[in-house]
């Protein structure tokens, strides 16, 4: 129960690390005066927060994670450092880690909507775990995004907030899908994009395919700018064997987010069922191999096994071999990898 709606990951909720804007402290100095350790520390401090939020934004994690702990072992209550913390361990599937540090966060900052909402998100990932305490954390997220909103009226985050919930709570403790329509329209009229989100999750939720298709491109007309969009036609469109399309829709949005390793992993595998520019498709699954993945990332040994797939299609064997073997050195379990290096043992035994 995240809040905005997440790409070609089957539509799961997604929390968006962007990084915080901080104001850079000026310290007035006189002719042969020393800069005073405070003022030196607080510099250091702004400088850690501002690079660790903007690796966390561009999917450097472990770059992010390092920054994070030098900032912590400055100020481990700045509430900036503990809002890190916390979007860190929503990128980890952590709700525990999240929570704890949100707190911080918000109880040094009351009135920040967006600690307030990363807060609810981890409520969000709390209640998705089940059980007797799902419904008591479903409402602290329903809370939170209230809070967010009180303080942020213009927070379309804190909207899709509620829409989630109206979306997957029952009814008899505040959700149903004419309340959920209710936070779509006022989702639309603070935010246009967000708003054809919107339209697509309730479209979703009703089974009705054609307009979840609909609403992703008008997003995509909305803000051409935007990956998420096209990333998610991309998907719809490889899951209904539109390949071709789905081809075209990953390609603008690589050119919009061409560092994305996730971005490269859906064309190359795209490109892999057309059988169109398989060199390329061998380069964007090397990409995704050798970066930093978020732990809902495809695995590691898909990627080594679909790589040699398109060796195998470009006739070159021996890599096909190299890469299904580092499939299953990744994952000695992956079966289509050692099925496939057992097929090729059988048809040419020379290259062993």
């Amino acid at each position: 129960m995240r809040s905005r709606p997440g790409n070609a990951r089957k539509r799961q909720v997604f929390v968006m690390a962007a990084p915080i804007a901080v104001a850079v402290i000026v310290v007035a100095l006189f002719a042969a005066a020393a800069v005073p350790a405070a003022a030196q520390e607080t510099a250091e401090l702004d400088s850690l927060v501002v690079r660790a939020h903007r690796a966390l934004g561009w999917g450097q994690f472990v770059k992010a994670d390092a920054l994070l702990q030098e900032a912590v072992a400055l100020d481990d209550e700045d509430p900036r450092v503990n809002h890190g913390l916390a979007i860190k361990g929503l990128i980890e599937d952590d709700p525990d880690f999240t929570i704890e540090h949100a707190r911080k966060a918000v109880r040094k900052d009351k009135k920040n909507a967006e600690y307030h909402m990363t807060l609810a998100n981890g409520y969000g990932l709390k209640a998705q775990g089940g059980g007797m305490s799902a419904m008591y954390y479903g409402r602290k997220y329903r809370e939170e995004c209230k809070l967010a909103i009180k303080y942020d009226p213009e927070n379309a985050d804190g909207y899709f907030g509620l829409l989630y919930y109206s979306v997957y709570a029952p009814s008899f403790v505040g959700g149903g899908i004419d309340r959920a329509r209710e936070q779509a329209e006022k989702i639309a009229e603070v935010d246009a994009l967000q708003g054809h989100y919107a339209d697509a999750l309730i479209a979703q939720v009703e089974g009705d395919t054609l307009a979840v298709e609909a609403a992703y491109l008008a997003a995509a007309e909305t803000d051409p700018s935007s990956s998420d969009a096209w990333w998610t036609l991309g998907g719809i469109w490889s899951g209904q064997g539109r390949f071709e399309e789905a081809v075209a829709a990953y390609e603008l949005a690589a050119d919009i987010s061409p560092l994305s390793p996730g971005i490269a992993y859906q064309l190359a595998k795209a490109r892999l069922e057309t059988g169109v520019d398989l060199a390329a498709a061998a380069d964007g699954f090397l990409m995704y191999i050798e970066s930093e993945r978020r732990p809902d990332n495809p695995p590691l040994a898909a990627a080594h096994w679909r790589r040699g797939m398109v060796f195998e299609a470009l006739g070159r064997l021996g890599d096909a071999k190299t890469e299904w073997e580092a499939a299953l050195e990744a994952d000695p379990e992956y079966l289509e990898a050692d099925e496939a290096l057992r097929q090729l043992e059988v048809e040419h035994p020379e290259l062993w």
